[in-house]
């Protein structure tokens, strides 16, 4: 990789609100909101380090709130908010270090005690495993100027030109203190056993962190605990030891009621040369909860504003490709897009070529691998580096079925031109029926799919969602059987849904429980003509957090699976067929881009003695992206091309055929520009 995350880069691209107008803004008006914004910018930076320094994962998640809750406590004394990720970073460090302190203490008195091992945190790659538990220590030692130079720009990914404009110097400067700090960072860490070149350091430093994201179930109880604490309310004792020194943790400005409700958990850094307060003298004054802290409603109150996206997009890029495209897939951070398909010129004996497009965002042009004959792309795992493929030759008496790893390994020449190429790290052969989908764990150790058994006669006689071992195919876990041809596993795989054969029911199930989690029933017309399989579909958002149900022409349905309710009716639909299986979903689940086909009634001419007759004809197909929070359309294009969208931004591919053997890739920003007041 290079020492700029791809990803970053097109987070800090058109973002609605900088960092200092969110911090203004919650300053000013308590909107709980802009605390949303800021936990997405900079939770997984916060996380990182925490995991890194602690090494366990409960240590972690109370260094994790803690940061939040001191961010929190500083927000209206801040004098520079221009590198608030970095001074979250710092904070972050030293918090996390007190917590690493204080478990050796605690775990010192409890060794007579017999305790289960805590569950160690998400490893990645053997080179970033090997730095990860030394580097932030190491880079906490480097000269504040190089420090603050690494961290923006390896560690957080942003652009050069950002950077400098942040540290307040001219680009030039930066790259000089970046090169410096390299080399004294790679010094350091070869002294401690690692051996890696001042070149290499930027790919080391951003594989570490690209392997972080932080799970929605932490930030909702992060959430809750300063909701908690601005309402005035106790804190755990695990968290308020790592913030206060011998007080109770209460709120220090009169965030109000509303605030509580409102809040969405955002974070807010403190000066880099501030040092966290002292370890407390007797425990502060605060109540040990057995419970669970309360969980703010993160879904947006009806008409707020915060979170905008505009009705004129922009395009940010396109290029054209050579051959067929299939299949168009995103890895986690969003730095990469990989499209799977074929490529025009044929090999000996015209058999075309199977191949994949690699777009690296930062990169000048597209790069294109060949995987191995018969396979097909699966996606990338969770750690966001590694690239999954398929083969599957269930048409032969001794095939195989098996799943290969590679790694995409990024080469920046002199020029800036960057080339990708794949590098086979594991083949593991899998003793599975034909599977449907797959969803990594974080710790890529298990994966799950959806398994469908076939008889003589080729007719599925079983369908079933499996946990798998990753590595060996052994150890198999049925988590649910079902009998349905619609069906959904979420990409986290946490949740499945299927539609019932009459396609007017949908069940969704909690797979980690293994429970269903609820019903949802659609209203259907007694008359209405059974609708074809094909115009069948239930898609997930990537965080499981949205369904979306297409059940026939006008019958599309979005539900917020976290409360098992019907959203808003998406515009237009009413009389169009929707293609959500070729659509896709933002992030956040805000947006939903679908093809479609618009229909209208026709009366046909009377022959003899038959009346004229009504009937469905097609009026163009379409390309729209609706905000399902409103259901309104916020754009739409003719056509009916492949769309994908980024994981980190609101940012939309589209692949449309140019000419017979070409394809144009574009790239849509769909953040809206917020007016300065």
């Amino acid at each position: 990789m290079t020492g700029t995350r791809p990803a970053e880069i097109l987070r800090h691209l058109e973002q609605t609100e900088t960092d200092a107008a969110l911090l203004a803004r919650f300053v000013a008006t308590k909107d709980g909101a802009a605390f949303a914004e800021l936990v997405r910018r900079h939770g997984p930076l916060v996380l990182g380090v925490c995991r890194r320094v602690t090494c366990q994962t409960h240590d972690a998640e109370d260094a994790f709130q803690a940061t939040f809750l001191v961010l929190a406590q500083k927000a209206g004394s801040l004098r520079t908010v221009a590198l608030l990720g970095n001074w979250l970073y710092g904070v972050a460090f030293r918090v996390a270090s007190r917590a690493k302190r204080s478990a050796r203490r605690r775990r010192a008195r409890e060794l007579t005690m017999a305790v289960l091992p805590e569950p160690a945190a998400p490893t990645v790659s053997a080179t970033a495993s090997d730095i990860q538990p030394i580097l932030d220590e190491e880079l906490a030692a480097l000269a504040a100027c190089y420090r603050d130079a690494i961290v923006l720009c390896d560690l957080r990914g942003t652009p050069r030109a950002e950077a400098a404009l942040a540290l307040g110097i001219p680009e030039g400067t930066l790259s000089s203190r970046l090169a410096n700090g390299r080399r004294k960072l790679a010094a350091r860490l070869s002294r401690r056993g690692v051996a890696l070149s001042a070149t290499t350091i930027p790919m080391a430093v951003a594989e570490v962190q690209a392997a972080t994201s932080v799970p929605n179930e932490l930030v909702t109880k992060t959430c809750g605990l300063v909701a908690e604490w601005a309402t005035g309310g106790a804190v755990p004792n695990s968290v308020a030891q790592l913030t206060q020194g011998g007080a109770a943790v209460r709120k220090s400005l009169m965030f109000g009621a509303v605030m509580a409700v409102g809040l969405a958990g955002a974070v807010f850094a403190t000066s880099s040369q501030e040092e966290p307060p002292a370890d407390p003298q007797k425990p502060p004054l605060v109540a040990e909860k057995a419970a669970e802290q309360p969980t703010p409603k993160l879904e947006p109150k009806k008409g707020d504003k915060s979170v905008a996206f505009t009705i004129s997009p922009k395009l940010q890029r396109s290029f054209d490709i050579h051959g067929c495209i299939l299949t168009a897939m995103w890895n986690a951070n969003g730095s990469h897009l990989a499209l799977f398909g074929w490529q025009p010129v044929g090999l000996p004996g015209g058999k075309p070529r199977a191949a994949v497009v690699i777009c690296a965002l930062a990169s000048k042009s597209p790069s294109i691998a060949f995987p191995d004959e018969g396979t097909e792309l699966v996606g990338f795992a969770p750690d966001g580096l590694t690239y999954v493929t398929e083969l599957r030759e269930y048409q032969l008496i001794s095939g195989h079925h098996q799943l290969k790893f590679s790694t995409l390994q990024e080469m920046q020449d002199r020029s800036g031109f960057v080339s990708i190429n794949l590098k086979s790290t594991e083949t593991v052969e899998l003793e599975l029926p034909e599977t449907k989908s797959y969803a990594f764990a974080a710790d890529m150790k298990t994966f799950r799919t959806v398994a469908l058994k076939t008889g003589l006669d080729g007719e599925v006689t079983q369908r079933e969602v499996l946990e798998v071992d990753a590595h060996r195919s052994k150890s198999v876990k049925s988590l649910l059987k079902f009998d349905s041809e619609t069906f959904a596993l979420s990409p986290n795989g946490k949740r499945f849904a299927v539609l019932d054969k009459d396609a007017s029911q949908v069940t969704v199930f909690d797979l980690d429980r293994g429970v269903k989690s609820f019903d949802c029933t659609f209203p259907k017309n007694q008359d209405e003509e059974e609708t074809p399989s094909a115009f069948r579909h239930v898609v997930f958002s990537s965080d499981g957090c949205r369904l979306g149900v297409a059940c026939g022409q006008g019958r599309v349905y979005l539900i917020n699976v976290d409360t098992g309710e019907m959203m808003p009716r998406l515009e237009g639909a009413a009389s169009s067929f929707i293609y959500l299986h070729d659509g896709a979903f933002s992030a956040d689940g805000r947006l939903l881009a679908a093809s479609g086909m618009a229909c209208k009634q026709i009366k046909g001419e009377p022959k003899g003695d038959f009346p004229a007759q009504q009937f469905l004809g097609r009026d163009g197909q379409f390309l729209a992206v609706w905000d399902t929070r409103t259901g309104k359309v916020l754009k739409t294009w003719s056509g009916s091309p492949l769309v994908s969208f980024c994981p980190t931004q609101p940012l939309l591919a589209i692949l449309e055929r140019n000419g017979e053997s070409e394809i144009r890739v574009g790239f849509w920003d769909f953040a809206a520009e917020v007016e300065k007041k």
